[in-house]
């Protein structure tokens, strides 16, 4: 279990750096990228010098993880996008909600991991929860003609889950370095794309740098990588169920990020959001009984 809870204090600690990230005067985006390349690093430097990469690049996991790569930078993009013209909540709750692909997949194709009305239960609670504190009160009303991009983000969100959930079951890996390649693999397909979206600013005459930027997404990316390790290695140790795993990291990360967010940041909970707390709570109990 210390994987999973590591993992959970991993991610919320991400949304932390991000809110830190404007006050410490660093640029975002170029932020991001060096967060990218320095989890890419470090997954790299782990395998170890005796790693043969060249012999690990045609393994279904490691193209799968490339592949992932192209959904961690472009989600985030579309997350920025959607939430400034569907709303915050709107955009949370895609994110959030998408547990529910990973966790239908695994209860319906492994057997090892069927479904139990304690579970269902626990899952249909976490949805309820995570709507009730994602969602907070925004001004407008949803703009249908964007309907498409949550729906995206909800698909592209689920996709990432299911992926790591499927390689990271200890039937793919022959070493400790193979688990160290796929954690970074999503990262360097995330390197080579941002670093062109830099580019791109810097020559639009963009301020891309400081040394703020660099301390901020070197922080981010030893965090991230870090967040994403721990999640592979909770799915290898197989303390729970894989469709218990992915409900339980979310719905932990919901409530350390709105923790954080209390004690750093004097955030204020509405009775609503408490609720969908509350509920988080209850249901990650029912799914680690359950699993």
């Amino acid at each position: 279990m210390i994987w999973l809870a590591l993992s959970i204090l991993a991610s919320a600690a991400i949304f932390v750096i991000f809110r830190m990230l404007p006050r410490i005067g660093a640029y975002t985006l170029p932020a991001i990228v060096i967060n990218y390349v320095i989890a890419a690093v470090c997954g790299l430097l782990m395998t170890g010098n005796e790693y043969d990469l060249s012999e690990k690049i045609t393994q279904p996991w490691f193209i799968a993880g490339i592949s992932v790569g192209v959904l961690f930078i472009s989600l985030f993009y579309l997350m920025a996008f959607t939430a400034q013209r569907a709303g915050v909540g709107v955009t949370s709750i895609a994110t959030k909600m998408s547990l529910v692909l990973p966790v239908a997949w695994f209860m319906a194709t492994d057997p090892n991991d069927a479904p139990r009305f304690v579970k269902i239960a626990a899952v249909v609670l976490a949805v309820v929860g995570v709507v009730l504190s994602a969602g907070g009160r925004e001004e407008g009303k949803f703009n249908w003609s964007y309907a498409l991009y949550p729906a995206i983000i909800f698909v592209g969100s689920g996709i990432i889950d299911l992926v790591i959930g499927t390689y990271s079951n200890g039937e793919h890996f022959t070493n400790e370095g193979d688990a160290y390649l796929f954690t970074a693999a999503p990262f360097i397909t995330s390197t080579v794309i941002g670093f062109g979206a830099v580019m791109a600013q810097r020559a639009r005459g963009r301020q891309v740098m400081n040394f703020p930027t660099l301390v901020g997404g070197a922080v981010l990316g030893v965090v991230n990588f870090a967040s994403i390790l721990f999640l592979v290695r909770t799915f290898e140790a197989q303390l729970l169920d894989r469709s218990a795993i992915i409900p339980v990291n979310n719905l932990g990360v919901v409530l350390c990020s709105a923790l954080a967010s209390w004690w750093l940041f004097s955030e204020q909970f509405s009775r609503r959001k408490l609720l969908g707390l509350l509920l988080s709570i209850i249901a990650i109990a029912l799914l680690l009984y359950a699993g």
